[in-house]
């Protein structure tokens, strides 16, 4: 039997499920409600013993025309495909009577994992879920590579208890090493932090400050969403240049006596790399010394939002300043993001990269990036259009209403 439950019996429900995750949440449903969604807990039970629910969002499209959707749900044993049979029969039955069109899920039933260096798949499902679900009047979406569904298709976790900085790809740990040297700080951050970090994020997603704000004041009386800043104290950043300039000035002169007395390829090669870095050194002393000349002794350059759900973390959005890129401050962030939840969480996710793994993806960069700390990538079945009222469903296709609904 499937009916509405509460709130406290939704809680008490996730809590021990395998699947849980931050959307299937009351904090989400407050956050969509302020997007003009509403929301209920379904329950199935047998016996009287609840063994399936979900949190269900409903929207309305245009006059007495409504939809729903059910982020990363449903809350069941999906190889119980019985369950999902019974589940899925009694809310048609639910949805049909509430005059619902379509009910839009994408479920976190994995299908694929990948070898984060190879990108090769390491496991296929055996459970062919695509034809279950078509099969019990579901419309499986067309697969996407990008971000063109509501939430990735593809994602990536970082497992906190396994990681270390000697197991990730060579590029990012130089990156990593490299920030470290640059004088910034992972500052914790609070409501009041908020705009700041909205302004490293505003570039990469046509979103308003509105958005996160709800997002923020959604997760935060559950204390379930941090804030952080990197920021870069210029006072600090020139002496630790100057620190790192006066040793490459001496390994400079050993280097440069070696050459007079051994010009070969490999001599040449050492001194012309200390040369490079003594350069580099000197630029960051003078770039420091303008700001602190300008009375700025401390700029905050890079930001992130990360929610906490059970045992695993997600970074939900995260920015930086793209004119401090040498500061390498996004690498920072994420690595000091990992040893900050390191020891009382599992996993930290990645939120999101696409499955496009070729040369040619107008997202490499941030796929390479994502890659580089070496996560577990995988892939997820996918969206899903249960439909409920199969005429009207066709009339908003054919209309292109359901186009410009979904339309990212």
């Amino acid at each position: 039997m499937l009916k509405e439950i509460t709130m406290f019996e939704f809680k008490d429900f996730i809590n021990n499920q395998e699947l849980a995750n931050l959307y299937q949440t009351s904090n989400y449903a407050i956050f969509k409600s302020e997007e003009n969604f509403e929301y209920e807990y379904l329950g199935y039970f047998e016996n009287n013993a609840l063994i399936a629910a979900t949190l269900i969002l409903y929207k309305t499209i245009s006059f007495n025309t409504k939809y729903a959707y059910c982020p990363c749900g449903y809350m069941m044993d999906f190889e119980n495909i019985n369950l999902l049979k019974n589940f899925s029969h009694s809310l048609k039955q639910y949805l049909t009577k509430k005059r619902i069109i379509f009910l839009k899920i994408n479920p976190l039933i994995i299908m694929k994992k990948y070898n984060p260096d190879t990108l090769k798949p390491t496991y296929i499902e055996d459970i062919n879920y695509i034809n279950i679900f078509q099969e019990l009047g579901y419309k499986k979406l067309k697969d996407n590579l990008y971000f063109e569904s509501t939430l990735p298709r593809f994602d990536c976790y970082i497992d906190l208890k396994k990681f270390d900085l000697k197991n990730i790809k060579k590029t990012t740990r130089n990156k990593i090493n490299n920030s470290l040297k640059k004088g910034l700080e992972l500052v914790k951050g609070n409501e009041n932090d908020l705009k700041t970090i909205y302004e490293f994020m505003k570039r990469k997603k046509n979103t308003s400050y509105k958005y996160y704000n709800n997002l923020y004041k959604a997760f935060n009386p559950d204390n379930n969403i941090d804030l952080f800043l990197v920021k870069v104290d210029y006072e600090k950043y020139m002496e630790t240049a100057k620190n790192y300039y006066e040793e490459e000035q001496e390994k400079n002169y050993l280097l440069n006596e070696e050459l007079k007395r051994n010009n070969t390829k490999r001599n040449l090669n050492k001194k012309l790399l200390s040369d490079k870095l003594l350069i580099s050194y000197k630029n960051e002393i003078m770039a420091s010394l303008s700001k602190i000349n300008n009375n700025i002794l401390f700029e905050y350059v890079a930001g992130a939002m990360v929610i906490k759900n059970k045992e695993n973390v997600s970074i939900m959005f995260s920015g930086y300043n793209m004119q401090a890129r040498h500061l390498n401050a996004n690498y920072f962030l994420h690595y000091n993001l990992i040893k900050y939840y390191q020891s009382n969480y599992n996993y930290l996710g990645l939120n999101g990269l696409t499955g496009d793994f070729s040369k040619d993806n107008p997202y490499k960069g941030l796929n390479d990036f994502k890659l580089g700390f070496n996560p577990e990538v995988v892939e997820y079945i996918g969206e899903l259009d249960f439909i409920i009222n199969e005429k009207k469903y066709n009339n908003l296709l054919l209309t292109g209403k359901l186009h410009q609904i979904f339309d990212k």
